[in-house]
C-alpha cells in the first residue's frame, strides 16, 4: 500500500510539474519574497517606544554636605521605590510625578526617619 501511495504522489508531482513547468518555482519564489516584504513592512510599522529620558529628583527631607537637598537622577518611572545612600545609611523613597518649581521632581521618603 505505501508503494502505491508513493507512486501516485510521484505521478501527481510529475503531472503538476509538466503542467506548470518552471512557473511553479517562479511562483513559489515570488510568494516567498512577497511574504518576507509584508513581514518586514508590518515589523517596521510598529510604533517604537520613546527612549527613556533622565529625570532629576529631589529626595525630600534630606540634606547634602553643603546643606542643599540631595538630588537623584534616574530613567525609572514614577511610582518606583528606590533605596539610595543618604547620610551613611540606605533610605527608602518613592519617585513621584510632582514637579517642583525648579523643574525637578519630588521623591518622597517612605521610611519616615
Amino acid at each position: 500500500m505505501p508503494a502505491l501511495v508513493s507512486l501516485t504522489l510521484a505521478k501527481g508531482f510529475d503531472l503538476l510539474d509538466t503542467t506548470l513547468g518552471q512557473g511553479l518555482s517562479v511562483l513559489l519564489l515570488a510568494a516567498s519574497f512577497a511574504g518576507f516584504w509584508l513581514y518586514r513592512r508590518t515589523r517596521a510599522a510598529a510604533p517604537a517606544e520613546p527612549p527613556p529620558r533622565v529625570r532629576h529628583f529631589i529626595l525630600l527631607r534630606t540634606e547634602g554636605v553643603d546643606g542643599t537637598p540631595v538630588r537623584y537622577e534616574t530613567t525609572r518611572p514614577a511610582g518606583t521605590k528606590i533605596t539610595p545612600w543618604v547620610d551613611g545609611r540606605q533610605r527608602l523613597f518613592e519617585l513621584t510625578d510632582v514637579q517642583l518649581e525648579d523643574g525637578t521632581y519630588a521623591a518622597e521618603p517612605l521610611d519616615h526617619r
